[in-house]
């Protein structure tokens, strides 16, 4: 709400003008409002998102003044505020021809146009109803950036708010948009000097230093993030999310202690937080801490018991622990949870592997590629698993599969390489053979675990020479 507008609705002519209005709606005998007070209680409950109530008060008004254009508008900014953007345009078109320059029609018929995604024709309405406005057009400018927000189109919100910043350059909520603005076009540093501006004027807004400790993280610039995000705490010591995204930092800075104690910070705050206790699993699990990693995720259980993601962390530590029959049991609780998550069935597949259960493990790799024919950890665990079993036929069928999808990835095509080989069939395994190590000479290792260098062939033993680093 404007500040303007905040004066008219929190003065007492007006108060008492809504209680009239609304003593009438409960059944009070009915009452004459003029066209102005009319837009004034209508203007009223769309700033307070009463959209139902405000278009109560224009049938109302529309019913007492027919001709009005100004009840007319206010109609529009209904259907605009409501997603209906197709009948504010409708509307405009009724609109008397006397009013094509009023600038009230233009913005209204601008942002209509912009909710429709025809950006272009938006602009030259804006535009025009700029012109038409003469000097008082900051509150304009700053309303045409928000339509546009509202979008995503953040270049066109950027060309508006400029020319308010121009008009104001002290005005807090215009720097801030912009130091917003610029960090979602990823222009950094642009978004930082608008809020080291804020800062300079209000040194003490918590919700700026959390903006610029975000666009610090995404800069890699990791202690002027934890900076900002501690300036923040300090003016805010409650503000949970600066808690969570310093912990986040210090995950991507490799230091896995100072997240920890960052997430327990969080946790101080939000004790609740199944989030915060898997992220700190992930950090110990790192640290190659795992006794602390399972403790954090039972946490998580403990907190939640239908929460997938702490079983999964749990069953993944128990997995590396070398514990499969309990790495088995707590994938499955996850996937009982989450039977889409493809992450869920790959891992499961591991353990089983792992467990010697491989008939199991092929079954959830299949299950894999079924449901994802573009997941190449699936294709690869799959045809491995069948290679190392020495059933280079399903192997191949699975292989040629994956080809369709992945036809250009070099791993495919020397296991391709192997299997045929295996199958005698030389000529095909030759080709598939050059493809692969011209792509990536490193996989002449994998190829020596089925083919060491004292089995091969003199041609097959040419072409790893030929493409050897």
């Amino acid at each position: 709400m404007s500040e303007n507008r905040e004066q008219v609705f929190e003065n007492e002519e007006f108060q008492v003008l809504l209680r009239k209005y609304e003593d009438m709606k409960g059944g009070a005998r009915p009452i004459f409002f003029d066209v102005e007070e009319f837009e004034q209680i209508i203007d009223y409950y769309l700033d307070d998102f009463q959209y139902d109530e405000a278009r109560n008060a224009a049938n109302l008004g529309k019913r007492q003044h027919p001709t009005s254009v100004e009840i007319k508008y206010k109609f529009v900014h209904i259907h605009i505020e409501q997603g209906r953007p197709k009948k504010a345009l409708a509307l405009l078109e009724e609109i008397p021809v006397w009013e094509e320059n009023n600038p009230e029609r233009l913005f209204l018929k601008g942002t209509a146009l912009c909710l429709t995604g025809k950006l272009k024709e938006s602009e030259a309405q804006f535009d025009r109803g700029l012109e038409l406005s003469g000097e008082e057009t900051f509150e304009a400018l700053i309303n045409i950036s928000i339509a546009f927000e509202n979008v995503r189109h953040f270049e066109q919100a950027l060309k508006y708010l400029i020319q308010a910043y121009r008009q104001q350059p002290e005005n807090l909520s215009v720097l801030y948009d912009l130091g917003y603005f610029y960090d979602r076009l990823h222009k950094f540093d642009e978004s930082l000097k608008y809020y080291h501006q804020y800062l300079d004027l209000d040194p003490y807004s918590d919700n700026v230093w959390f903006n610029m400790g975000i666009v610090y993280h995404k800069l890699e610039q990791f202690e002027e993030a934890v900076d900002a995000y501690e300036f923040s705490i300090a003016l805010n010591p409650d503000y949970a999310s600066a808690y969570f995204n310093k912990a986040s930092v210090w995950v991507n800075a490799g230091n896995f202690d100072k997240a920890i104690a960052s997430y327990r910070e969080f946790l101080d705050v939000e004790p609740e937080s199944t989030q915060a206790y898997c992220y700190m699993g992930d950090c110990y699990e790192q640290m190659n801490k795992l006794d602390n990693a399972l403790d954090s995720f039972r946490k998580v259980i403990e907190l939640d018991n239908s929460d997938p993601e702490g079983w999964f962390g749990a069953g993944l530590i128990y997995h590396r622990k070398g514990e499969q029959q309990e790495a088995i049991t707590y994938i499955l609780k996850a996937i009982e949870f989450d039977n889409k998550n493809l992450d869920y069935w790959i891992n499961l597949g591991y353990a089983n592997e792992d467990a010697g259960l491989v008939d199991e493990a092929i079954k959830c790799y299949t299950y894999v590629t079924r449901t994802d024919a573009r997941d190449m950890d699936g294709w690869s665990a799959l045809t491995g698993l069948l290679m190392k079993e020495g059933d280079y036929e399903k192997s191949l069928g699975a292989l040629r599969e994956a080809f369709v999808y992945h036809s250009g990835d070099a791993g495919i095509k020397l296991k391709m390489a192997v299997c045929h080989l295996k199958q005698g069939e030389k000529k095909l395994a030759v080709k598939f053979l050059e493809e692969a190590l011209k792509a990536n000479s490193d996989l002449e290792s994998e190829f020596a675990y089925f083919f060491p260098e004292d089995a091969r062939e003199p041609e097959i033993e040419r072409i790893i020479k030929q493409y050897k680093k």
